[in-house]
């Protein structure tokens, strides 16, 4: 491929699928992990994008065809990823108070910041020896074990209060109550469209917090799909590094954000439970006006400043992503809002459009980048995109004017051991 068809087909087309179709999906499993076992919500989920990824790259031959497999591999991975975040979030939220939830939603969010580093390091050390199907072997058989993990050892709080109901009030025989004229009662277990209640996003998009953390997410995720989509193979053509180094790179900087992660969870936290939301929302956003400059600085940098004579990256490169990865002192705050500012009953609804919006920005992000390739060039159209960040960061600071009144009407968790 040329650089073009790369950015274009690799870079918009396979990841405008990936981030569209995950989005589409939390659209119905956030309002069904309200309503329904979030456990086996996150396992069925879990299933349905792992196994056709992990049959495709054992049982699809090669051929021609081969990139329409990979795309199809893709978007079932991202089914997989956009169904998933609703509901752990709104789990996490019921097991944990507002005390803890930035500390729970940095653990989260660095466990995906894991997550891609390791992820790059796979794809980037065995996809180019044994090609692209031996990746997403390596990640599917993972994600079943999970899966079963899950299944076995973790119990939705809300599933054991309604048990607990049902075992304190009178048994009602249901076929009798049917035949004398009384309501038609479906038992548990059975779904129905009624059960997804897609009118609870009107009260989700009534909260003005809710909406700034919504509206920041296309402009925080352009940056991000240069970094995760563009940037390892811009290294390689525009800088001269080796395809291993430039991995290297963005696995550098998911280590970074790693970091930057827990300690913006367990800075944001702080200043919440101190009740400083004022200085809780400018954490949140200092990352993201601060981080578009090293990247900035790594795209323009002259090569010899960032790559060695031997293709390896300089150590101002690694410094460079590293104070990059200063962005993600925003997402466990970011998550910890919404967790505040929403009862139990919305929140996997809120977060599924959550994971829609940024799912969006990921998806849409590629192909905006691809336009601006086209008309500006490689290296200016990567540092507009950096830029989004400082929209990004513009929009989080307004929310020290809603924060205070929105989480006053937030819920608490459903353990009461929890609370403090």
């Amino acid at each position: 491929m040329t650089p073009m068809q790369k950015d274009s087909r690799l870079g918009g087309l396979v990841q405008f699928g990936f981030f569209l179709v995950g989005g589409a999906v939390s659209i119905f499993v956030g309002p069904l992990a309200d309503g329904f076992d979030r456990v086996t919500v996150l396992c069925g989920v879990l299933l349905c994008g792992c196994l056709p990824s992990l049959l495709m790259s054992l049982l699809v031959p090669s051929a021609k065809a081969g990139f329409f497999y990979f795309f199809l591999a893709r978007i079932c991975t991202g089914v997989a990823i956009g169904g998933s975040f609703p509901v752990l979030f709104s789990l996490s939220a019921d097991v944990f108070p507002a005390s803890q939830r930035a500390l729970i939603s940095g653990a989260l969010s660095s466990a995906g910041n894991i997550g891609a580093a390791l992820g790059s390091v796979v794809s980037g050390m065995i996809g180019p020896r044994y090609g692209w199907r031996v990746p997403f072997t390596c990640v599917s058989i993972p994600t079943l074990i999970c899966a079963v993990i899950v299944r076995l050892f973790v119990t939705d709080p809300r599933t054991k209060q309604k048990a607990k109901a049902r075992r304190e009030t009178p048994i009602a025989n249901e076929a009798f109550s049917a035949w004398m004229g009384g309501a038609d009662m479906v038992g548990e277990g059975h779904l129905s469209m009624e059960d997804l209640d897609l009118s609870k996003f009107q009260k989700v998009f009534a909260v003005r917090s809710n909406m700034l953390v919504f509206s920041q997410a296309l402009p925080g995720c352009i940056p991000i799909s240069v970094i995760v989509t563009f940037l390892a193979d811009y290294l390689v053509s525009e800088h001269g590094m080796t395809v291993q180094a430039s991995t290297g790179i963005t696995a550098f900087f998911g280590i970074s954000c790693l970091c930057f992660g827990i300690a913006g969870g367990v800075g944001g936290q702080t200043l919440y439970n101190l009740r400083r939301k004022d200085y809780f929302c400018w954490l949140t956003c200092a990352g993201m006006l601060a981080a578009p400059l090293p990247f900035m600085a790594l795209v323009n940098a002259p090569q010899s400043l960032v790559t060695t004579a031997d293709g390896r990256p300089t150590i101002l490169a690694y410094f460079l992503a590293m104070c990059g990865g200063c962005a993600a002192l925003a997402g466990p705050n970011i998550r910890a809002v919404l967790m505040n500012v929403n009862p139990s009953e919305r929140r996997g609804t809120v977060f599924s459009a959550f994971t829609l919006c940024d799912d969006l920005g990921k998806g849409l992000g590629p192909s905006i980048v691809v336009t601006l390739v086209s008309i500006f060039g490689r290296r200016k159209a990567f540092t507009m995109a950096f830029a989004g960040w400082w929209v990004s960061g513009a929009i989080v600071s307004q929310l020290r004017h809603s924060l205070p009144h929105d989480a006053s009407r937030g819920g608490d968790s459903l353990l009461p051991t929890k609370k403090m």
